[in-house]
């Protein structure tokens, strides 16, 4: 009787989740080691009986690799004493209102306060470097693997967190290629249209719970280039930010590929299909 094995299957897996992440979910911190307090994430598994994969690491921060060189260019401090404001050398651009939300029409690069600055860490243009608490829940999905949903509502030009993995260069992340490639981003923010991009994150092994956003076509964050504490146009930072508010709940996503054309009906064998259920979903993602 097939609804019999449907159900002992259900059974199985119900039992096996008790044993691992369980419906409920569990602290990443129990599964991962180096998960910072600040990211307060939970795992859960409610569609079959698989893990997370044993090789990845959790880092907040960047892995270099050889031929990845020290970011070049200075910075210069501003001398404010207390709090920035609009005099500020570093504000003369508002990247941040009031409530430390991004002025999501911007779609250049942002440069915040650096090392060198004189103002506290609540400084308003330190918003990236100082970080948010994450309330996420890592979850299986059917189509998609493991993803990544908040917990919380999120406002339009909240700060999410950065991309964070491996850094390598351009002819290192082509060697990896294969599953490797939905992981990697080039980190071409600051470099003009067709030109070859030195570097690479590779969030693959190595990164934070960026590492579970996954793509769709009608994505509720993006990513901007981030300077902190250089200005090296080939080592900016990643930063993800909500461009509309997002329900708890909801899936966290971006679009690998924003450049693409908005839809097709053919999708060629070589490309990624896309199953992220938008009503403008391009049928791949690259």
């Amino acid at each position: 009787n097939l609804d019999c094995i449907d159900l002992l299957a259900q059974y199985r897996r119900q039992k096996q989740q008790v044993k691992g992440y369980g419906s409920a979910g569990i602290d990443l911190k129990r599964v991962l080691r180096n998960v910072p307090d600040i990211h307060r994430i939970r795992i859960s598994n409610n569609i079959d009986n698989t893990l997370l994969p044993t090789d990845f690491t959790y880092t907040d921060d960047y892995i270099r690799r050889d031929g990845v060189p020290l970011p070049s260019n200075a910075v210069f401090p501003c001398e404010c004493v207390g709090m920035c404001g609009a005099d500020c050398d570093c504000m003369k651009v508002p990247f941040y209102d009031e409530n430390g939300r991004l002025c999501t029409a911007l779609e250049f690069s942002l440069h915040e306060c650096n090392h060198l600055c004189r103002c506290p860490p609540e400084c308003p243009n330190r918003v990236v470097q100082r970080g948010r608490p994450i309330d996420i829940d890592v979850f299986r999905s059917r189509n998609k693997g493991w993803g990544a949903r908040t917990r919380v509502p999120i406002v339009q030009g909240d700060y999410i967190c950065r991309y964070t993995g491996e850094l390598l260069t351009n002819q290192d992340a082509e060697k990896r290629g294969g599953d490797a490639l939905t992981y990697l981003f080039d980190l071409d923010k600051e470099m003009p249209r067709n030109c070859e991009t030195p570097f690479t994150i590779d969030a693959r092994l190595y990164g934070n719970v960026s590492h579970f956003f996954n793509h769709s076509c009608d994505p509720n964050m993006a990513i901007w280039a981030v300077y902190i504490n250089h200005l090296d146009p080939r080592l900016h930072e990643l930063a993800f930010f909500a461009i509309r508010d997002i329900d708890p709940g909801e899936e966290l996503t971006f679009d690998y590929s924003p450049h693409e054309p908005v839809a097709t009906a053919d999708p060629t064998p070589h490309k990624f299909v896309c199953h992220c259920g938008a009503a403008t979903c391009r049928g791949f993602i690259f």
